[in-house]
C-alpha cells in the first residue's frame, strides 16, 4: 500500500471528520464525539493560524490526519504540539509512521522547532511506542486529567529535542 502525506486541502475535511467518527478513535482525542467537517475545517486553524495540517493518503482516501500547533508565547516560539489520528480501517499500516516522518521533516528543517510536545493517554501503548521510536522521551504522567469511557484517566505527557540541539543541564 502506498502512502502519499500532503497538505490538507478544503475537500478533505469530510473524510477527516469520519477518521474522528469512530469511536476507537474519538477515545483517543481530548475532544467530544460527533464533531462535523466545520468543526475540523476550523480546530487548528483557531488554536495557531501559522500552525500547518497534513493528510496521508491511502488509494485516494484520507486514512490519517495530523494537525502541527506552533506556540505563539514569546518565551515558547521554539516549541510546537501535535495531533494524530488515523482512521481505524488504516491503523497498524505505516500510516502514523509515514505522518510522524513528515512531522520531525517539518520542525527540525522548516519550522525550527527545538521541542515538540503531545499528551497521549497513558493506556494508549502502541501510540506510545510509535512516538518513542522517533525519539519521543516520556517526560511525565498527568493523573487523572482526562474523562474518558465513563472515567478519570491519566495522560503521558512525551517530548523529543531536536538531535544535536545543545543542550545545558
Amino acid at each position: 500500500m502506498q502512502i502519499t502525506v500532503r497538505q490538507v486541502e478544503e475537500k478533505d475535511y469530510p473524510q477527516i471528520a469520519r477518521i474522528y467518527a469512530h469511536p476507537e478513535v474519538m477515545e483517543q482525542t481530548t475532544q467530544l464525539p460527533y464533531r462535523d467537517a466545520a468543526f475540523w475545517k476550523s480546530f487548528y486553524s483557531s488554536k495557531s493560524p501559522d500552525g500547518l495540517e497534513l493528510a496521508a493518503l491511502c488509494d485516494g482516501q484520507i486514512a490519517g490526519h495530523l494537525g502541527i500547533l506552533l506556540n505563539r508565547d514569546a518565551r515558547r516560539k521554539h516549541t510546537g504540539s501535535f495531533g494524530l489520528a488515523v482512521h481505524r480501517d488504516f491503523q497498524g499500516k505505516g500510516v502514523g509512521k509515514a505522518l510522524m516522518n513528515e512531522l520531525i521533516s517539518l520542525a527540525d528543517n522548516w519550522l525550527n522547532l527545538v521541542k515538540i510536545e503531545l499528551d497521549v493517554f497513558s493506556d494508549n501503548r502502541i501510540a506510545i511506542a510509535l512516538y518513542q521510536k522517533f525519539g519521543f522521551e516520556i517526560e511525565g504522567e498527568l493523573k487523572y486529567n482526562v474523562f474518558k469511557r465513563g472515567e478519570y484517566c491519566h495522560t503521558t505527557r512525551m517530548g523529543r529535542i531536536q538531535p544535536g540541539f545543545f543542550r545545558s543541564g
